[in-house]
């Protein structure tokens, strides 16, 4: 089945998700589990956090891509490790993917602290004017100063060059602007070994050229925050995210940063999207863990 019905979809949101949905890792045919600490868009609904996903990889959490508001807590009720954290990948700094990031660095002791993120412009700090601001001596949380030691993978965004961001044996990831208005913003790839995920992060869908970024990726994670009827300039539509899905073959797409004010509001989103990409698709729900294979 490509999608939850509308009156089940209807109904599965005033029942609590029992414990096992939680569970990430879990024993499955995969090695690789993307698990969703936050699933909601910008504004909010009471019912999810903000985007943030941690990667688990042989049983442990490795990658955490974004941070949006509420991903301290949702990550604590992970059973990820922070210091077993190789990668913070920030897609970009609007507050709903970035915010919690000094929550999270505020209580493991731990000295180096690997993170990729976009360059800058006019509007926007660059990643090292970002970490200055924040936990520079002069920062807003200088309390942290000399606890900390970054080590900053800058994107650049400006052309449509592929960045390898970083490896470890078979596991690699790289990183690529994506239109986003005029805010600067990554999208990223993680490979390891056969299996593969992308994160699209916020979009509207206007580069052709991300395709071939993302063709064949077994899971794609689209943020689906604006409806049919929407002209935003910063989020693509349900319709353009099912035909991005199938251009690039992707082998199942999960629906994340839900901007959807209702149930039935949500289930429109899907149907348009089902019309356009016949591929599984999996609605994400905060602490859902999904198999990447």
């Amino acid at each position: 089945m490509r999608y939850l019905s509308k009156y089940f979809l209807f109904a599965l949101s005033f029942i609590p998700f029992a414990a096992a949905w939680s569970e990430c890792p879990v024993t499955g045919e995969s090695n690789v589990q993307l698990q969703i600490l936050g699933s909601g868009g910008p504004n909010g609904n009471g019912e999810r956090a903000s985007s943030a996903y941690v990667l688990w990889v042989d049983g442990v959490g490795r990658i955490l891509v974004d941070a949006g508001s509420g991903t301290k807590l949702a990550f604590d009720q992970s059973s990820a490790n922070f210091n077993d954290i190789d990668l913070v990948a920030l897609s970009h700094f609007h507050p709903d993917h970035s915010a919690e990031l000094p929550a999270l660095l505020w209580t493991p002791p731990r000295g180096s602290v690997r993170i990729s993120g976009p360059t800058g412009s006019d509007q926007v700090p660059s990643l090292d004017s970002f970490l200055e601001s924040l936990f520079g001596e002069s920062g807003a949380f200088s309390v942290t100063y000399g606890r900390l030691d970054f080590d900053p993978i800058t994107v650049d965004v400006n052309g449509t060059d592929v960045t390898e961001v970083w490896s470890d044996g078979d596991l690699v990831v790289r990183g690529r602007s994506v239109p986003h208005s005029d805010i600067p913003a990554v999208g990223y790839r993680v490979d390891i070994g056969d299996i593969s995920i992308a994160f699209t992060s916020d979009q509207n869908g206007s580069d052709d050229s991300f395709i071939e970024f993302i063709e064949d990726v077994d899971v794609l994670v689209i943020h689906m925050t604006s409806s049919e009827d929407s002209n935003s300039p910063l989020h693509a539509r349900p319709s353009v995210w099912g035909q991005m899905a199938t251009a690039a073959n992707a082998g199942r797409v999960v629906v994340s940063h839900i901007g959807a004010s209702s149930p039935q509001a949500l289930n429109a989103s899907l149907d348009v999207l089902a019309e356009n990409y016949s591929g599984p698709v999996t609605v994400g729900k905060d602490l859902l863990c999904v198999e990447v294979n």
